[in-house]
């Protein structure tokens, strides 16, 4: 698996953080984990991550290849701490 870059996930979690299920929103790639993380306080106040129907929105970056990154898109509930 060849890495491309890193992007930044949103996800909407029960108030304990233990299940959280990915939010839809607009995916950026970036070339760097720094250049990501740098994007987190950003998308955690985005319109998306406002108006999310969530207790707790959290933000990751990921290590994505062109495989993994058509994998993520969509709805999935998982446990990120």
């Amino acid at each position: 698996m060849s890495v491309i870059g890193y992007t930044l996930l949103l996800f909407g979690c029960a108030d304990d953080g233990a299940a959280c299920e990915r939010i839809v929103a607009p995916e950026q790639t970036y070339a760097a984990p720094a250049q990501c993380e740098a994007q987190v306080e950003t998308a955690l106040g985005s319109d998306t991550a406002l108006r999310a129907d969530y207790p707790v929105v959290k933000a990751r970056c990921v290590k994505v290849s062109h495989k993994v990154l058509a994998k993520a898109r969509g709805p999935r509930t998982i446990a990120v701490r």
